[in-house]
């Protein structure tokens, strides 16, 4: 029983110890250039599909079309 018991406990501390990792990793700096660039793109990308679908946008309009949908999704 008692192996059992540190069996559960040892990966309970092994998926915590990887959980942290894990978010630690994704929050901290980029390390490169190129890195740096994607994020770039990428937040300029969440900035534009922010600004097309508001709320006000999406109860005004048509909703999504194919042209919207190749031209932010690739």
């Amino acid at each position: 029983m008692a192996t059992m018991i540190a069996l559960f406990a040892g990966l309970a501390v092994l998926v915590t110890g990887l959980t942290v990792y894990l978010h630690r990793r994704r929050n901290g700096p980029t390390e490169n250039l190129d890195g740096l660039l994607t994020e770039q793109e990428r937040l300029a990308r969440l900035r534009a599909l922010r600004s097309s679908y508001s709320s006000i946008a999406m109860h005004s309009s048509h909703g999504l079309t194919t042209d919207d949908l190749g031209r932010y999704h690739r």
